[in-house]
């Protein structure tokens, strides 16, 4: 073992205390730019490029990849604004423990989506997709949530739980009940809103002189 690797993680730690307030007044915009995009992109999806169920996966793909730059340059915007270093090791703790879950769900998407491709197949057969989104974004969320809050982990069982009882929907009811765009907007985009909504009327702030 080496001889600085407690005294490393005692510091990352403390610096991980240190920072909840910060970390949380943070995720405010991030919430709200993230839901703002998940609602836009469910309300628009049926009437864009994702009537294919390959034209679904690529359209939400996109979204998600536009939701995580999205995030990272509110982030990086904070922390300079706060004069506060952006990749830091409680930063990377935070980024490692939610990568598992988001690199989980990108892989079983190409994985399934390739076997699917030669198929056809319009944007409802991608239904399936939005619990196992779902599901692994949750479970990544909840990882992360160690080193940053309780919210956040309650945040991510909304995921979990939503992924699971619309999984639980898509073989229960047919395709035309649950439209997968607006499955989408409405979870993705919709618990993110509230996310945003607890957090901004929750926050202490500091009083006025």
């Amino acid at each position: 073992m080496q001889p600085n690797w407690a005294e490393e993680n005692l510091q990352v730690i403390r610096t991980l205390m240190e920072r909840a307030g910060l970390y949380r007044r943070a995720l405010a915009p991030v919430m709200l730019s993230v839901g703002l995009i998940g609602l836009t992109a469910g309300a628009y999806g049926t009437s864009l490029s994702g009537k294919t169920f390959m034209g679904f996966i690529t359209y939400w793909s996109c979204a998600c990849l536009l939701s995580l730059v999205a995030s990272i340059g509110i982030s990086r915007r904070q922390a300079i604004k706060s004069d506060e270093q952006f990749w830091s090791p409680a930063t990377r703790r935070v980024v490692l423990a939610f990568l598992p879950g988001l690199a989980s769900g990108a892989g079983v998407t190409v994985v399934l989506s390739g076997l699917g491709a030669g198929r056809g197949g319009s944007a409802q057969d991608g239904v399936l997709f939005v619990p196992i989104w779902l599901i692994f974004y949750g479970c990544g969320l909840h990882a992360a949530g160690w080193f940053v809050s309780q919210g956040m982990r309650r945040l991510a069982w909304g995921f979990i739980l939503c992924g699971i009882l619309v999984l639980s929907g898509a073989f229960a009811f047919d395709g035309e009940r649950m439209p997968a765009h607006w499955l989408m907007g409405a979870t993705f985009g919709g618990l993110h809103l509230i996310a945003a909504a607890y957090l901004y009327f929750t926050e202490k702030r500091e009083p006025t002189p």
